[in-house]
């Protein structure tokens, strides 16, 4: 068989037999050839198994701001020992030191840095400078032109880079060797035409042209489709099973106020769940519903438990506090928004699926951002036993039957339950859902008089527990890309 080849390709062709191996860095250097040009010869030949392709990862460095700021006007350390050199300064005095565009924690961050790197000493509560402090400091700088221009450079120091705050990005990259596999024939096609255009359609010669022959019997390489991500995919199954249930969705924003986020549900101003250690605060102010009625009875609920028969907390609330805007914590905000826009008089029952923020650190099981489903069901002599049931139904469809429950806290219902699942991945139980019959209290200001049945639960732990992965596997930065492109569609039970 005879191969018909552009000249592009011969002179691919022949430098990779000569070569025998070598990789695509080596070919582009080696021949004046348009880059995608080489991709596109490398493709072809490699599907007639002409040439082999070996893949190998490697761990790859850029420099991060610190690292480019360190570069263009020098370490940190390296100015607080330009700044003390030839000066008395003393270990007590370093926080009121006057250096420019430096607060107070970068100065005892370089002060620290530049004692552990031996750039100065203390001596009877003085600071002296080593005189070598600038050869040292060029040697680090030497190392981040060297990561910048992609030279090597050793773990050790690479270790120690890594340490410092947004010094250093590690990156992957994909180095490809090409094997020579096999001799074939061929003959050059370069004086013919690869594809037709507009500009040869208006010639009047066209049927004299001699076109590239293409064997359209050559299946092409199979394509890789892009697919729905398994977390949306879990996403998309949770809200089937919920409209198929007979649910409502409902929607809200992911910026609340306080007001709607936690004082409109009955939890304090002083409750703990409103540090900063576990809520996102803006710096601007929300507005308040222009309803004074609703207002005044939120307040006499915080006082004094209005007229449910409650105590309330005991404090005069402050409606300057509720104005405060977060990252919404939980969907619960959506569902109080919902009672305050509707009108409940008979059962009803509604769902939302929606991201929340938490300041969370992360880890096997924790994001400082996921989605949340949360739901509610209103009717007469609703209870616990109702709850559990429902839970227990919806949790079936999902193919979830090895559950725990135990009783709970929360400000806003009572009784208050959390439901655990087994998670074969980790050889544990999970917390899943977080569920409870709303207190009157929290009901009172929308003048709903029937029980309330409400849950919520994150839809991540409920995709660790279909796929049987942990979060950072699902979505993060330990995804297979190779999982993502074949992971089994969750099976349905409706």
């Amino acid at each position: 068989m005879v191969l018909k080849f552009t000249d592009n390709d011969i002179k691919v062709y022949e430098y990779i037999k000569q070569k025998k191996q070598t990789s695509f860095e080596e070919i582009i250097k080696a021949l004046n050839i348009n880059e995608d040009s080489i991709r596109r010869t490398l493709e072809n030949l490699k599907a007639l198994l002409i040439i082999s392709e070996k893949k190998q990862q490697k761990k790859q460095y850029l420099l991060d701001k610190n690292a480019k700021k360190a570069l263009e006007k020098g370490f940190i350390e390296e100015i607080f020992c330009d700044f003390c050199k030839n000066k008395e300064v003393f270990v007590s005095d370093i926080k009121n030191l006057n250096l420019e565009n430096f607060d107070d924690q970068e100065i005892s961050l370089a002060f620290g840095l530049a004692k552990k790197q031996d750039l100065i000493s203390v001596e009877q509560g003085k600071i002296v400078v080593d005189d070598k402090y600038k050869s040292k400091i060029n040697t680090k700088k030497e190392t981040l032109k060297k990561i910048s221009e992609k030279k090597p450079v050793d773990e050790k120091t690479i270790a120690e880079l890594l340490k410092r705050k947004n010094f250093l990005i590690e990156t992957q990259d994909t180095q490809k060797t090409y094997f020579f596999e096999k001799i074939i024939n061929y003959e050059s096609i370069s004086n013919k035409i690869n594809e037709m255009t507009p500009e040869l359609l208006k010639t009047n010669d066209i049927l004299e042209k001699e076109f590239k022959e293409y064997d359209v019997e050559t299946l092409p390489k199979p394509a890789i489709p892009g697919r729905i991500h398994p977390l949306r995919q879990i996403i998309y199954y949770l809200r089937d099973v919920f409209l198929q249930m007979g649910f409502s969705e409902m929607k809200g924003p992911y910026v609340e106020t306080s007001f709607w986020n936690m004082d409109s549900m009955f939890i304090s101003q002083d409750h703990p769940a409103r540090d900063i250690q576990d809520t996102f605060y803006l710096s601007e102010k929300g507005v308040l519903p222009n309803d004074e009625e609703l207002l005044e009875t939120i307040a006499q609920l915080h006082l004094s438990g209005h007229d449910t028969g409650s105590k309330g907390y005991g404090y005069v609330w402050d409606a300057e506090k509720a104005r405060q805007l977060v990252l919404r914590t939980h969907t619960t905000a959506t569902s109080y928004r919902t009672f305050y826009k509707l009108n409940f008089k008979e059962a009803q029952k509604f769902f939302s699926i929606d991201k929340v923020f938490r300041n969370e650190t992360m880890d096997a099981t924790h994001l400082p951002e996921f989605y949340q489903a949360e739901g509610f069901v209103i009717g007469n002599d609703l209870s616990l036993a109702d709850l559990i049931g429902f839970i227990k139904e919806y949790l079936s469809h999902l193919g979830i039957d090895k559950i725990k429950i135990k009783p709970n806290y929360n400000p806003y219902t009572e009784p208050s339950i959390e439901v655990f699942a087994y998670s074969e991945k980790q050889k544990k139980w999970l917390e899943i859902i977080n569920a409870g019959v709303f207190r009157p209290e929290s009901l009172r200001p929308y003048n709903i008089k029937q029980n309330v049945i409400a849950w919520g639960f994150g839809v991540e732990r409920i995709a660790m527990l279909i796929y049987e992965k942990t979060i950072k596997e699902i979505n993060g930065d330990e995804c297979d890309l190779n999982w993502l492109r074949l992971y089994p569609i969750p099976k349905r039970t409706l």
